[in-house]
């Protein structure tokens, strides 16, 4: 069933309804309370009710008492007319509970201002002047009204207006501007009678607001100290799973030095620059109502402290490469911005910030401000900036998307999923928590520094909280799906370690994985078991093998021609990539080419037909066999184009000659083998640079001239990437064919038939990297040195 389909026919009903409701069913008397009758004239009509008959005036405010916040019109006998219970001269009491009269009341302000959920109202108000009367203030508070100023106040806020708000800032990071002037637009969307400007005071609101349902979710209104008794971090909500000693984990000295790894805490610190502040106010005038109690650090210390290292400490220079953090360090803020950005340290594993771990930065991700919300051991800090962990059991790991960017030998040692006992931790979480906050950058940049500071703990707080609510269904989660993915995992890898032929070497190398990872700064990199022993082998480096062999040789039986065989064989294989280069540029002609392109083909052509028949010459003296083979061939009286003419390498001959010359044919197996390899290498690496791009078309690429640039350089790189298949393909045939009669397929140690399916990058497979299988391609390596060949270190 298609319910838009359905609706189309129904459309007019619908339409008829709305236009039914814009007048009353009938012209009636007061429909009067609870089945009383009225003998009143009805002209009223409540649009908060569901209800569409009318009333009297007197039954109106009589059935309104307490919601007086509720919208009406009035029936002029023609058309609906907006009104208020203000104004039918509804007066709300305050002090006293509903329906009970004050003997003493104090009228409110004439202009008394509501902001509520569906708009902006005025109401008529009368505080208790009763012996008993609580301020007025109070008096507002008790009937989930929230005043703008705590002496004679004029304006309030519901609390379902301000929390609703909230939520929404939290959700869609709405800001108070576009939520006040859409409830504005509520009250009066034509212009003509606007409601009470309360946009300033409706800011300070919602401010106090989160403030107090801050300090009171953290049970401060419970304990004898009260609010200012807050201290820091009890404004913070924790991450339950991270260890907190005497909470939820024992004493260390009781835990197994073996188990102790299950108590370890992951903090990751990263920087936000969108999170970024104009030259607004100054501390004085707006300070912070957190103090420094819950995400961001306490301002005026933090103040002090970098007035007094800020010159004292330099700036180090990273050796990072083309890191944005780094690069745009010192340009990063400039004239107008008080703040460049955030930095932060938070749970890496749970992806929750942490307490008085969060500072602003001046310009570029500084050390100075990240030693500060990390806590540095660095002897020049003040001790209590200092963790009180010893230097060695604080452990330091690159995160996985980072990685790149960093040396190779220091990233490998580095690496966090190569760190024994992380689990499935990657180290990016602050990436991904700043991603939830950068919508509200819009708002908070041109607030002042308190206010700032507040929203933004504000949101901290709502994304740890929100964190904690669903922890307990993805905890499960993620457990049944380890539980499934690790047995796939681990059926995997046994089934490769059964796949290795020599078996010898598989301890040694488990041996090596547990001592580095026991020490791998001791170990260093030369014992890091993931750097390469063994590089595959190139076409350069088989042709310099086959050179040193044919000097090496004592008869001169084999050498027959000036050209040597080794020579003659690459000569040939050459020719083969000349011909199929030539052969797609033909392809790529068209229909209707010019004569200019015409001609540059036959030059081509002839050119390379000279070089074949050059070639042949030398053939003929290695391999007699061919020239009886080519004569064979050369029955048709059509003429053959040069990229098509059989060039009857060995492996070609293999099929149909029996007296194959094994020497010769071994040389162009070792050959293949090498250009297979170089080959393959080829097409990843530009299956990696094609990935890049894509990556860089999405981020940075806009307008169309720059698309369509990015485009041709995409379809340059296919292009390369086909080509590399093509020559792939022909080795690889190569290779099956002189497998037969020189009874070797060490090729298929390594090397796969390779299809389209199989040109995929590392990381385009579905799922994450613990449950990625890998093409073959990217494990592909040479074995013909023994198992040491089985490590591929072209990463």
């Amino acid at each position: 069933d298609d319910p838009m389909a359905m609706w189309r026919d129904r459309a007019d009903v619908y339409l008829g309804e709305l236009l039914r409701l814009e007048a009353p069913r009938r012209i009636e008397s007061c429909a009067g309370l609870l089945g009383r009758s009225c003998e009143g004239d009805g002209h009223y009509q409540c649009l908060t009710c569901f209800d569409d008959r009318l009333y009297c005036q007197s039954c109106m405010i009589s059935g309104h008492a307490e919601l007086y916040l509720h919208r009406l019109q009035f029936w002029t006998g023609q058309f609906f007319w907006k009104t208020t219970l203000a104004e039918l001269g509804l007066r709300v009491q305050l002090g006293h509970a509903p329906g009970e009269a004050c003997c003493n009341p104090f009228p409110g302000d004439p202009k008394f201002t509501v902001i509520d959920l569906d708009g902006i109202y005025r109401i008529n108000l009368d505080y208790c002047n009763c012996h008993t009367a609580q301020p007025r203030d109070v008096q507002l508070l008790r009937r989930r009204l929230y005043p703008a100023t705590s002496v004679s106040p004029e304006t309030c806020a519901t609390f379902r207006c301000l929390e609703v708000f909230q939520i929404m800032t939290f959700m869609s990071k709405i800001s108070a501007y576009e939520f006040y002037w859409a409830l504005s637009r509520l009250t009066d969307n034509t212009g003509t009678n606007p409601p009470p400007n309360r946009y300033q005071l409706f800011l300070r609101m919602i401010r106090q607001w989160r403030h107090l349902k801050l300090v009171k979710r953290m049970g401060r209104g419970n304990e004898p100290s009260g609010r200012a008794g807050t201290t820091v971090n009890d404004l913070v909500v924790k991450c339950p799973c991270c260890p907190q000693p005497g909470i939820n984990m024992p004493d260390i000295a009781s835990i197994p030095l073996d188990k102790r790894w299950l108590y370890r805490l992951f903090l990751a610190i990263d920087a936000n620059f969108r999170l970024k502040r104009l030259t607004v106010s100054s501390r004085e005038r707006d300070p912070a109502l957190n103090n420094g109690n819950a995400y961001f650090v306490e301002e005026t210390r933090f103040a002090a402290f970098l007035k007094t290292y800020e010159k004292r400490v330099a700036d180090e220079t990273s050796s990072c490469n083309k890191h944005d953090a780094l690069e745009l360090a010192n340009i990063r803020g400039g004239k107008g911005t008080d703040s460049s950005g955030v930095g932060a340290v938070v749970c890496s594993r749970h992806d929750m910030k942490r307490g008085s771990a969060v500072v602003n930065l001046k310009k570029g991700e500084k050390y100075l401000f990240m030693d500060y919300a990390f806590g540095a051991r660095i002897a020049m800090y003040p001790e209590w900036l200092r963790p009180p962990q010893p230097a060695n059991s604080i452990k330091y790991l690159i995160p996985k998307f980072h990685l790149p960017r960093a040396y190779r030998t220091l990233s490998l040692s580095l690496f966090v999923q190569w760190t024994p006992e992380v689990g499935r931790t990657d180290g990016e979480a602050p990436e991904r928590g700043w991603a939830a906050s950068n919508g509200a950058a819009a708002s908070t940049k041109e607030m002042g520094p308190g206010s700032r500071l507040d929203t933004l703990d504000d949101h901290f707080g709502d994304q740890n909280w929100r964190k904690v609510a669903c922890m307990p269904g993805q905890l499960l989660k993620k457990i049944k799906d380890a539980v499934k993915h690790r047995e796939e995992q681990v059926v995997g890898f046994v089934g490769f370690e059964m796949s290795i032929e020599d078996r010898t070497a598989i301890p040694q190398w488990r041996v090596a994985v547990h001592k580095w990872e026991k020490d791998p700064h001791g170990v260093g990199p030369k014992g890091n078991p993931f750097i390469p022993l063994v590089r595959q082998l190139s076409d350069a480096a088989v042709r310099l093998q086959l050179a040193e062999e044919e000097a090496t040789r004592t008869s001169d039986v084999f050498v027959r021609h000036d050209v040597g065989p080794c020579d003659f064989l690459v000569q040939g294989l050459q020719l083969e990539d000349m011909q199929t280069r030539l052969k797609k540029e033909v392809t790529e002609l068209g229909n209707h080419p010019t004569d200019r392109q015409k001609a540059n083909i036959q030059q081509k052509c002839n050119c390379l037909r000279r070089r074949i028949e050059a070639w042949f010459t030398i053939q003929g003296v290695y391999m007699p066999a061919s020239t009886v083979q080519r004569m064979t061939l050369a029955t048709s009286s059509t003429p053959v184009q040069a990229y098509d003419v059989p060039l009857l390498l060995p492996s070609a001959l293999a099929c149909i000659q029996t007296d194959l010359d094994k020497l010769l044919a071994n040389m162009e197996r070792r050959l293949r083998f090498g250009r297979a390899q170089d080959t393959l290498g080829k097409i990843r690496e530009n299956i990696l640079v094609r990935g890049g791009m894509y990556r860089v078309k999405q981020r940075e690429v806009r307008g169309q001239a720059m698309v369509t640039r990015a485009a041709t350089v995409l379809i340059r790189i296919d292009g390369h990437i086909e080509e590399g298949f093509q020559a792939y393909q022909r080795h690889w045939n190569a290779l099956e064919k002189l497998a037969v009669p020189l009874a070797c397929a060490d090729h298929r140690m390594s090397l796969r038939a390779l299809n389209k399916a199989d040109m995929v990058n590392i990381d385009d497979s579905d799922g994450s990297e613990g449950r990625r299988t890998l093409s073959w391609i990217w494990m592909a390596n040479i074995n013909l040195a023994g198992s040491a060949g089985l490590q591929d270190g072209e990463f």
